[in-house]
C-alpha cells in the first residue's frame, strides 16, 4: 500500500476536493483499491460520503480500536474510509500529553496492519501541524503539497517543505513528490507563481483549473466531479494529473 499525504499549511487550497476526486480516479479509472483517511477534525472528507462514524481516526490514534475495525465502506466498491470528526481535536491533545507512547508513529504502525488490503491510501490533512499530521507524515511514503497561485499558498509550500525535511528523521524514505497547482489560470500572475515555484520545489506539469460552481455542486450532491461533470476543466486536468503521477512511479 502506497500512502500519500495531501498537505499545505494554508487552508482553502482545495486539498479535500483533490483527495476525494483523486481517490475516485484511482479506484474507478485505474481499478485500484483505495483507502481514504480523513485527518481533519472538520471532517469534510467524511461528510462528502454522508457518513456518521461510530469509530474514527481519533479512536485509532488513542488505541481504542484496531485500524481495521475503524475503517468503513463507502458506496464505491473500491473506496473505503477512515473517518473523522470533532473528536480528532481532543485526540491530538491527548496524544501530546501522553508521555508513555511513541507519539509520532502511532498511525504508521496502524497502517501496517491493513497494508495488504489496499493499493493506495490518501490522507487528507488540515492546514496545520499537530500530532495527527506528524503521524500522517511519518506514516506516508509520498507527499503532495497542494497550492494555489498566490503568495499565501506559496508561503505555505515553503513552510511544509521545511516540515517534510524535519520529519525525515522519523521517516527517512518520505518522498516529496511535488507541488500540485490548483485553481490555476494562465494569467500573468499565475505564470509568475509558476516561476516562483520552479527551481525551489518539485512541481507537477499538470495544473488544475478551478471550476468552482461544478465542484461545489458535486460536493453538495455527494458525487465525484467525474460523475457530476466529467467534461469540466477540473475533471480533465485531474485525469491528466493521475497519468502524470503514475508515470513518475
Amino acid at each position: 500500500m502506497k500512502i500519500i499525504a495531501v498537505v499545505n499549511k494554508k487552508g482553502g487550497v482545495g486539498k479535500t476536493s483533490i483527495a476525494v476526486n483523486l481517490a475516485y480516479a484511482f479506484a474507478e479509472a485505474c481499478d485500484l483499491k483505495v483507502l481514504l483517511a480523513d485527518n481533519d477534525d472538520q471532517g469534510n472528507l467524511t461528510q462528502f460520503f454522508a457518513l456518521e462514524p461510530e469509530m474514527s481516526l481519533a479512536d485509532v490514534l488513542l488505541g481504542r480500536v484496531p485500524m481495521r475495525e475503524a475503517i468503513q465502506h463507502t458506496r464505491y466498491p473500491n473506496i473505503d474510509i477512515l473517518a473523522s470528526g470533532e473528536d480528532l481535536l481532543d485526540a491530538n491533545v491527548a496524544v501530546i500529553k501522553d508521555e508513555t507512547m511513541v507519539q509520532q508513529s502511532i498511525l504508521q504502525k496502524a497502517m501496517a496492519t491493513v497494508a495488504g488490503d489496499y493499493d493506495i491510501c490518501i490522507i487528507d490533512n488540515p492546514p496545520t501541524i499537530n500530532a495527527s499530521v506528524i503521524n500522517a507524515l511519518v506514516a506516508s511514503n509520498e507527499v503532495i503539497i497542494v497550492t494555489t497561485p498566490d503568495m499565501y499558498g506559496i508561503r505555505g509550500v515553503a513552510q511544509m517543505a521545511e516540515y517534510i525535511d524535519t520529519f525525515r528523521a522519523y521517516n527517512p524514505g518520505l518522498r516529496f513528490r511535488g507541488c500540485l497547482l490548483n485553481k490555476f489560470a494562465a494569467t500573468p500572475h499565475g505564470l509568475r507563481c509558476i516561476q516562483q515555484l520552479k527551481g525551489r520545489f518539485p512541481l507537477f506539469r499538470t495544473k488544475l483549473r478551478y471550476t468552482k460552481d461544478k465542484l461545489e455542486a458535486s460536493a453538495e450532491a455527494h458525487q465525484s466531479i467525474f460523475e457530476y461533470s466529467p467534461r469540466c476543466g477540473f475533471a480533465r486536468d485531474l485525469n491528466a494529473f493521475v497519468d502524470e503521477f503514475l508515470e513518475g512511479e
